[in-house]
């Protein structure tokens, strides 16, 4: 049976209809390579997640979740925190190792996905966005990552029911690629989709009005 998934009234008109074909998502991916400096950053993380995974959890919380990370190393006590929530989220993503964002019904993982972001975003300096940068770390093949202005755009909440339905939504929109890519995940690409189409064009709009650096 198809996922009947509830989003937010305001975006089924604009959202849902409108399918993201391959041609555009590999325009935008390649805008986004052109622009965002910290690719390299992404990839070193990927590749000592496995062994090293708090490690690996602060290097993309202080590339992509700059503004609230600080609050992650103001005290020991808060790598303490975050420690001990990855340890115990690991046999929740295990649960999930093989599924993928293409074919995945999510209401069937939905309870575990709620116990892992609700997990981590409990933190400080983690929260809502970072949450979704670590568990896309430990599942590049599943979660797609979200920010604040994301979040605005699709008329989302912070909460872990949101998340879900936010996944199902780009299920909706991009579930249908046959993407092929090799060291990218379709996952990965939705994210730099609605960075360079989202988040991309509203900061540079704060920036022309001096509200960002």
């Amino acid at each position: 049976m198809p996922q009947q998934a509830s989003f937010p009234k305001k975006v089924i008109k604009r959202e849902l209809a409108e399918k993201v074909p391959m041609k555009i998502l590999k325009q935008k991916c390649k805008e986004f390579k052109r622009i965002e400096r910290g690719a390299d950053f992404y990839d070193m993380a990927m590749q000592i997640v496995d062994k090293f995974p708090l490690q690996a959890c602060i290097i993309i919380l202080a590339t992509w979740n700059m503004g609230r990370f600080r609050f992650v190393v103001k005290s020991r006590q808060n790598l303490i925190k975050l420690k001990n929530a990855i340890e115990k989220c690991k046999p929740l993503f295990e649960k999930i190792k093989h599924e993928n964002f293409q074919n995945v019904n999510f209401d069937s993982i939905k309870d575990t996905v709620a116990e892992i972001y609700s997990t981590l975003s409990k933190i400080k300096g983690v929260e809502y966005t970072g949450a979704s940068k670590i568990m896309h770390l430990f599942n590049p093949n599943l979660f797609v990552m979200w920010d604040s202005y994301i979040r605005n755009y699709y008329r989302f909440k912070d909460d872990a029911q949101s998340y879900i339905n936010f996944l199902k939504l780009m299920q909706k929109k991009f579930g249908t690629i046959k993407w092929n890519e090799t060291g990218k995940t379709l996952a990965k690409a939705i994210d730099e989709y609605n960075y360079i189409t989202i988040t991309f064009s509203r900061l540079e709009k704060q920036r022309k009005k001096g509200i960002v650096k």
